[in-house]
C-alpha cells in the first residue's frame, strides 16, 4: 500500500495546504487522484478544471498531462496542485 502528499500550492509557490493520504494502491489514474483531491461531491468539476488548464498537477519535476496518465505512487509521491483558480473542493 503507497501513501501520497497531497499539497496546494500557487504559482508563485506560497503553500495552501497539505494532506496525507495512506493505504492506496501502488498505481492510480490522474483522474482518480484528482478525485481523492477533490473529495466525491466535485469529480466531474475538479477533471473539467484540470481539462482547461484551471490548474496542473506536478509529482517529483514532472508535469501531469493527462487524466488517463497511470502514476507509480511506491515511492511516496508529494502531488503538487498549482491553483491557478479554485479549487473545487477545497
Amino acid at each position: 500500500m503507497a501513501t501520497v502528499t497531497f499539497r496546494d500550492e500557487t504559482p508563485t509557490g506560497k503553500r495552501l495546504a497539505e494532506r496525507e493520504l495512506t493505504g492506496l494502491p501502488g498505481r492510480m489514474t490522474v483522474r482518480e487522484l484528482i478525485a481523492l483531491r477533490s473529495g466525491q461531491d466535485t469529480p466531474a468539476l475538479s477533471e473539467r478544471t484540470f481539462l482547461t488548464n484551471g490548474f496542473f498537477i506536478l509529482t517529483d519535476d514532472r508535469q501531469l498531462d493527462s487524466l488517463d496518465e497511470t502514476v507509480d505512487l511506491t515511492g511516496s509521491p508529494t502531488l503538487t496542485f498549482i491553483k491557478l483558480v479554485a479549487l473545487a473542493g477545497g
